[in-house]
């Protein structure tokens, strides 16, 4: 991923706009039919869709197949969660069907799950990695880079994660997340085009600007030298997306204002995790495992955890957070949203969550807890970890004051805590 970006702006409202680093990003309301008279999209392509914007939109997907000429057999549905078994899967289909080019539409476990599996289709040995270190470890760095075997074309059909350009693919093994890196996993093209985004209900939207919103301001909170323009990068995306999703809460978004926030997610691996590969923030390891332990969903997760993790950097714990980054990071949001918010940072972002209806209800027995925080520990717990160095005993209170213990639960992961090997 390079550390520089450069964007080229048309002049019209509906314009698109294009950047680059590994990937090229057409971005626009049009994007997806200037593309494919622009010769980006290609014939022999295999089609990945995600089986949810599959189903909730069968004339566009296909009026799409018949454009790029598909056959049904060339056609693959992905549901969400990603898992190993998928990867390998799609990589069957595309070496069946002499794949020259792979062109995926959906949300981030259908790019995820392609960018794996493409991989794994140029380099046999991408799977047997991930099986092996994922067995011992979270985040998963593929040790080489495969040559590109067939060519990717990305179409993100939510807002948040950034999978469309990012170095890595989030997967589960043995129903643990796993986060891969690698930096031949960006595709060649990616186009985000607000059609794609049209079906969205209004709750994955907001959804989405949280988590969005959540990945700009960690990195920044987390310490370390972010220099001018990362600063001002996080305080301008801050103010935006909080100001969005203030707006989706009353209003359907327009066109153009997802554009906007998909801009911006697009815009994190170029700025804010520049120079930070791989990365993976505190909040995000500790919903990866209550995601595995309790099978909640991801936004659930962690809007579980980020006010309790808030509180303790509030509170002066430098383990978690700098307390003036993050009084900064909240002032951009409550000024763009409300000011009726409160100004502590902690309960401030409980309210948010609440009035954009984010549902953060996790129950879990206090076995499930001190699971969730072992496996954080040992599985995340590398130098480079955000949570190196914490021990297991404040993970567990952390986790404990982000859900409602109850003893009258069964936990998903609690019969194979999936020991690391020696």
């Amino acid at each position: 991923m390079c550390a520089e970006v450069g964007v080229i702006v048309m002049g019209k409202a509906s314009a698109v706009v294009q950047w680059e680093c590994r990937t090229r990003v057409h971005a626009g309301e049009d994007a997806w039919n200037l593309a494919a008279s622009g010769g980006i999209l290609r014939p022999r392509s295999v089609l990945v869709l995600g089986a949810g914007f599959a189903a909730a939109n069968f004339g566009l997907v296909e009026d799409i197949r018949r454009t790029l000429d598909v056959p049904s057999e060339l056609v693959h549905l992905v549901k969400a969660p990603a898992t190993v078994d998928q990867v390998e899967s799609l990589a069957a289909v595309l070496a069946r069907g002499s794949a020259e080019n792979v062109v995926a539409i959906g949300g981030s476990s259908v790019l995820d799950v392609t960018k794996l599996a493409c991989h794994q289709f140029a380099d046999e040995r991408t799977l047997p990695i991930v099986r092996a270190r994922g067995a011992r470890r979270g985040v998963i760095a593929l040790p080489f880079e495969a040559p590109e075997r067939v060519r990717q074309v990305l179409v993100p059909t939510t807002i948040g994660p950034a999978a469309e350009i990012r170095p890595y693919a989030a997967v589960r093994l043995r129903g643990h997340q796993r986060l891969v890196y690698g930096p031949a996993l960006p595709p060649p093209h990616a186009i985000i085009d607000s059609g794609f985004t049209e079906s969205l209900a209004r709750q994955s939207i907001l959804d989405g600007l949280l988590l969005s919103l959540t990945r700009f301001v960690e990195p920044h909170v987390e310490g370390g030298d972010r220099g001018v323009l990362m600063t001002a990068a996080v305080r301008a995306a801050a103010s935006i997306l909080a100001s969005l999703g203030f707006r989706a809460k009353d209003a359907e978004l327009s066109a153009s204002d997802r554009l906007l926030a998909c801009y911006l997610n697009a815009a994190q691996s170029g700025l804010v995790f520049a120079g930070r590969h791989p990365y993976v923030s505190m909040t995000w390891v500790i919903a990866a495992e209550l995601m595995g332990v309790l099978d909640v969903r991801p936004v659930t997760a962690l809007a579980a955890v980020v006010p309790s993790l808030w509180r303790r950097i509030e509170d002066g714990d430098r383990r978690f957070g700098d307390r003036e980054r993050l009084r900064e990071a909240w002032e951009r949001i409550r000024a763009a949203g409300s000011v009726d918010l409160p100004e502590d940072p902690a309960a401030g972002i409980s309210v948010l969550m609440r009035s954009w209806g984010i549902e953060s209800d996790v129950v879990c027995t206090e076995r499930a807890a001190v699971l969730a925080a072992s496996r954080a520990a040992r599985f995340w717990g590398g130098n480079l970890s955000a949570v190196a160095g914490v021990p297991v005993a404040d993970l567990t209170r952390l986790i404990a004051d982000s859900v409602t213990l109850s003893d009258q639960i069964r936990t998903a992961g609690a019969s194979e805590p999936d020991r690391p090997l020696s």
